[in-house]
């Protein structure tokens, strides 16, 4: 009996300790309200308790010995992606003799479910809100968690809240006053307008900007936009609240869905502006296979079950953040033109996601910079692309402006060219028309043309003119004896040496067939044409040296004509000239037939 008496009363006093244990981790300190202050966080007065069953109700967390664990600090309401529904309580009492109003307000927006139990004395009130919850069913209309509070004078209440959500779970909470969540609300949603009016129109512009210049490095950049948008709106609540509530749950794949299609379109966007298949290929490569990946990930967003979804689209957007930057600052180092802006585009959105982060373990103070990193570092990323974009697009320009003028310079250069010939051609068929092919003389077009201007100007200087007709003699039988080839050479050789004779100024033309003209301005003294014809029949007579080594001569009868003031008319000086030339013709036959008479024959002589 000596021995028994104290083992009981051990045995009372261990079990004594244990409920005094269970007592204390069920023991939640209280928030005692005041008028003086309108906001509170409830974090350090909240503690939480996972029901890995799913079978937990507010009156067994009220009055069974449940093991709760008290936040000591703001990272241990962040408990990542877990399974199981979280309940959270915290006890809050009225100090002031007044009634008091609050919101209560979950910081995290991407909170699936969330049920407030609100336990007085005899009654408890319960509200319901979350993301996947329709905004008819909610306790307030807003893209967060919120839900409205009365305390009596005096008051003491329970607020259990069950929290289940298929995403990470930042269960971080605050108790406002109503004129300080307004005012916070109404700071937050112009800020928002902006973040998205923002995003809209960069999207916006660059899609113009690629139907323009249907360059795909602007069409990439705008899809990005957009799926960025598109993830971060259902992300922070406002895109349930405004445009699909009715998706409920199934919300979260947007979430999903619009971060890794982002993903694959900033590697896309990244590859066409780093032109990375021309400055760096093996960086093409991977980010070719890792687009591949992103590409599965979104088929992955749409099919896997949601929390496994979630958990791709953040290994996903993860690597694709340290992979495009990792090309970026290689491509910098290369020296690509605009992948620095790149690297400090993508460094600050990875600043404003580290800043979000650490803000949620509770690091950083709670602030609107670190409530809102993520769109403070999208915004800014956005901006500094569009600039590197924008200078892309005056480059771009520029090459254009210089693609054209180097085109015109070249159509221009060719146009020249192309005058140039038609010049060229065109003194051919000039040429043509007014020379003589074979001898190289003026034609009768040709002729006719400078005859008409030499006699214009002794017209109007009262200069004398004269018209030389030159016919060949003895030419048809060196034709009909060597051919028609060696007559070409005679008419060649004659016309060359008619050239030659000619005086400087005087006009040479094949006539026609072996009669040649030469017209001599200035010209129409008889000494002066006796001296010009002696020198034609001279030259003309020599002998012609043929290619066969045979030598031939031709004669030549030579009329002229003379102007001398009065009406021009070049059709009469060559009728004058063609009877003088004939007129010598005449006369040169007649001393041949006379030599050619026999003195043994009188009586013809006499005739």
């Amino acid at each position: 009996m000596r021995f028994r008496l104290p083992s009981r009363l051990l045995a009372g006093v261990l079990l004594g300790l244990c409920w005094l244990t269970q007592a204390a981790l069920a023991d939640v300190p209280t928030l005692v309200l005041s008028e003086a202050q309108d906001r509170y966080a409830l974090d350090p007065y909240t503690a939480l308790v996972a029901d890995a069953q799913g079978d937990l109700t507010p009156d067994a967390l009220l009055t069974e010995p449940i093991d709760v664990t008290l936040a000591q600090q703001r990272s241990d309401l962040h408990l990542g992606y877990t399974q199981a529904p979280v309940w959270l309580r915290s006890e809050l009492r009225n100090a002031s003799d007044a009634a008091q109003q609050w919101i209560v307000q979950f910081e995290y927006p991407f909170l699936d479910y969330v049920t407030l139990h609100i336990v007085r004395h005899q009654t408890t009130e319960v509200l319901k809100s979350g993301s996947a919850v329709p905004v008819g069913q909610r306790a307030m209309a807003h893209r967060q968690a919120v839900f409205p509070l009365t305390l009596a004078a005096g008051e003491d209440v329970t607020l259990l809240a069950r929290v289940e959500s298929h995403g990470s779970k930042m269960l971080s909470a605050n108790l406002l006053s109503p004129e300080r969540f307004y005012t916070s609300n109404d700071r937050q949603n112009f800020w928002l307008a902006t973040y998205f009016g923002m995003l809209l129109a960069l999207g916006s512009y660059n899609l113009l900007l690629y139907f323009g210049l249907r360059e795909r490095v602007f069409l990439h950049y705008a899809l990005f936009v957009c799926s960025f948008t598109l993830a971060i709106l259902t992300f922070n609540g406002t895109g349930t609240l405004i445009f699909w509530s009715a998706l409920g749950e199934h919300s979260g794949r947007l979430v999903t869905l619009g971060f890794t299609l982002a993903s694959a379109m900033a590697t896309l966007f990244a590859q066409s502006f780093l032109d990375t298949a021309n400055y760096s290929p093996r960086w093409h490569r991977v980010l070719g296979a890792f687009r591949l990946w992103c590409w599965l990930a979104v088929a992955m967003a749409l099919l896997l079950p949601m929390q496994v979804a979630l958990q791709v689209m953040d290994v996903t957007g993860f690597c694709a953040a340290l992979l495009l930057l990792s090309c970026a600052i290689s491509s910098s180092l290369r020296k690509v033109p605009g992948a620095r802006l790149f690297v400090l585009a993508w460094s600050i959105f990875l600043l404003g996601a580290s800043v979000f982060a650490l803000r949620n373990l509770g690091i950083l103070p709670s602030n609107f910079i670190t409530l809102h990193g993520i769109q403070i570092g999208s915004a800014l990323e956005m901006l500094l692309l569009s600039f590197a974009l924008a200078a892309r697009f005056n480059k771009l320009k520029r090459q254009k402006e210089q693609a054209q003028a180097e085109m015109l310079a070249s159509l221009k250069r060719h146009e020249a060219a192309l005058e140039q010939k038609v010049a060229e051609r065109t003194a051919e068929l000039e040429t043509m028309a007014s020379r003589d092919m074979l001898t190289g003389l003026l034609n009768r077009n040709g002729l006719a043309q400078c005859a008409a201007s030499a006699l214009e100007r002794s017209r109007r200087m009262q200069q004398p003119l004269a018209l030389l007709m030159l016919d060949l003699d003895d030419f048809k039988p060196i034709n009909d004896r060597f051919g028609h080839a060696v007559g070409d050479q005679v008419l060649q050789r004659v016309a060359r040496r008619i050239a030659v004779q000619a005086r400087a100024g005087d006009h040479c033309a094949r006539f026609g067939g072996d009669e040649f003209i030469v017209l001599a301005e200035n010209c129409g003294d008889e000494d002066d044409l006796a001296e010009i014809r002696q020198r034609l029949t001279e030259a003309i007579t020599a002998p012609i040296a043929l290619p066969n080594g045979s030598r031939v001569s031709v004669g030549v009868s030579i009329g002229s004509s003379c102007y001398n003031g009065g009406t021009p008319d070049f059709e009469e000086l060559l009728r004058q000239a063609d009877i003088a030339m004939y007129r010598t013709k005449r006369q040169a036959n007649d001393g041949r037939q006379e030599q050619a008479g026999t003195p043994e024959n009188p009586g013809n002589s006499a005739e």
